[in-house]
């Protein structure tokens, strides 16, 4: 084996895998022993030249060159027993039917969800309902806060789920899209589940998905629910990816709805007015199910109690329950006090940056009010720690100070307002590169209008995504006209260039889209699954 010296333990074990082949191989008559042979070499090459992507827990090319029984004996380990038994299925059919593509690595899964990604993405809640059906409904199996909106839900549902964490409870976290790691979509305690798993997950899943002809979001959405079931979290928070009412997430019936502020986004999909995408987000109330709204628009405000009414479900408003007061802006975090009812909080610190975040933070602080009416122990300490705590990746985030660098996912044209208010209030520099690029279903033009007149130079790029604008038609909009535009197609390059034109007094910024600020934080080394 690749020369290397075997210990017993893994010849002990390849022994167990041989006769649980060969005990099965009695039922396939007509594969040739040969040909099972050669697969099941081939997958042990594979598991030993890429220990990284195996399944098998512990098995690396350190435990069979080392000499070392403690380690090896973790291979037999009987608390990894299920986790096992599950890979050994994995293989099995894997030697057996290497054409049936379950997937036998982590990458092979992340191909496997690439092709459902490739699919026309279809609304509606047929099938995801089927594929929970066959799954034995985990998503009737845990308890839950389902959060939608237009901008702020993210940091809303990060800012509930560290509160709750800190209250002692077991969490799930559903958010999308992902920054840089497609698990960062589900985390358990904060903390996104390991390759391993979820390879095992989506080798679980993967003939229902095809059963039911699942898309890319709804077998991730299904994923997540299981994990969360599985594991017996005490409560999860649950982000919509798009809209509400076809959303794939709208088959849970939560313990809480809310939705954020509302805003144009998606208009393609969503519809071109603010009362018509506030009907898809509406389409997450349910009837008995209690729910906060964000809005501080006394129109979107009027239209919801309207839809509350409609659906039988009791709503509160954050701009009728919640006042803040003495915010201070700051490059290291903003202090507030804060009001609801009668519970006053004072000097309450965000780690999140932006005035925009004082609103987010209205909203959770509504959110607890009606858990803790629910019955749900969540001390006043664990809501000042958790929103210190809170840490959501490339919402407004201050990466470097000298010379300072921020990460910014705003990809509309509020996202675009609270970034400009940040950068005129919030941060001081000498200088301002923006790093810019954008997809090209987004309302771009606002964007630029926004943002382009506060930067001293600007680089646009193209974000690694097959509906990425071409940086050669932001260039010819008439706001660019007399600024000083400079392009670079390459993500790399375009960072790279603005980094070597920056001085350790300046502001470097780079925004426009989550999946390019996920590609930037990727060039950075960084990562955003919480571990």
């Amino acid at each position: 084996m690749i020369g290397s010296p075997v210990s017993s333990t893994f010849r002990k074990y390849s022994r167990i895998l041989g006769l649980s082949l060969l005990f099965e191989i009695y039922s396939i008559k007509d594969l040739p022993i040969v040909t099972l042979v050669m697969n099941v070499v081939t997958i042990y090459q594979e598991i030993l030249l890429h220990p990284r992507n195996s399944p098998f827990p512990g098995l690396n090319i350190s435990a069979v060159n080392i000499p070392h029984p403690i380690r090896r004996s973790r291979l037999l380990d009987l608390h990894r027993g299920i986790r096992l038994t599950l890979s050994l299925q994995i293989l099995y059919w894997k030697s057996i039917f290497p054409w049936s593509g379950i997937p036998l690595n982590y990458d092979d899964a992340l191909q496997f969800l690439s092709g459902r990604h490739a699919k026309d993405m279809k609304l509606g809640l047929e099938n995801i309902r089927s594929l929970l059906a066959r799954l034995d409904n985990p998503e009737r199996r845990f308890k839950s806060v389902h959060i939608a909106g237009t901008n702020g839900k993210g940091s809303t549902t990060a800012m509930l789920e560290s509160i709750l964490r800190e209250s002692g409870y077991r969490t799930g976290l559903y958010t999308s899209p992902h920054l840089v790691d497609i698990r960062e979509r589900i985390r358990i305690g904060g903390v996104a589940i390991s390759r391993r798993d979820f390879l095992l997950e989506i080798a679980d899943i993967q003939a229902a998905a095809e059963e039911t002809n699942a898309s890319f979001f709804e077998i991730l959405t299904a994923v997540g629910f299981k994990v969360f079931a599985d594991r017996g979290v005490d409560i999860a928070v649950v982000e919509t990816g798009l809209g509400g009412r076809l959303d794939a997430t709208n088959l849970i019936t939560p313990e809480l709805a809310v939705i954020t502020e509302i805003g144009l986004d998606h208009t393609r999909i969503l519809g071109t007015d603010m009362e018509t995408i506030a009907a898809e987000k509406a389409g997450i109330l349910k009837p008995g199910v209690p729910a906060v709204i964000g809005t501080q628009i006394t129109a979107v405000k009027n239209f919801f109690e309207g839809e509350g009414k409609r659906r039988g479900a009791v709503l509160r408003y954050v701009m009728d329950s919640v006042k803040t007061e003495n915010i201070r802006l700051a490059e290291s975090g903003t202090l507030l006090n804060a009001w609801v009812g009668d519970r006053r909080f004072r000097d309450l610190r965000l780690r999140l940056l932006g005035a925009h975040q004082v609103e987010n933070a209205a909203t959770v602080l509504l959110i607890v009010d009606e858990l803790r009416s629910q019955g749900w122990a969540i001390p006043e300490r664990a809501v000042y720690d958790g929103l210190a705590k809170t840490v959501w990746r490339a919402r407004l985030e201050l990466l470097q100070i000298a010379p300072k660098i921020v990460l910014d996912s705003a990809h509309n044209g509020l996202g675009a307002k609270r970034l400009a208010h940040a950068i005129e209030e919030i941060f001081l520099y000498r200088n301002l590169t923006l790093v810019f690029g954008v997809l090209s279903d987004k309302d771009y033009g606002t964007m630029a209008e926004i943002l382009f007149p506060l930067a001293d130079r600007i680089i646009l790029t193209r974000p690694d995504n097959e509906r990425a604008l071409d940086p050669y038609i932001l260039a010819e909009l008439p706001v660019c006209r007399g600024l000083r535009i400079e392009i670079s197609e390459e993500i790399g390059r375009a960072w790279e260039f603005a980094m070597k034109r920056t001085r350790h007094n300046d502001l470097v910024c780079a925004a426009g889209s989550i999946y390019f600020v996920g590609e930037i934080l990727r060039l950075m080394g960084e990562n955003a699954c919480g571990e």
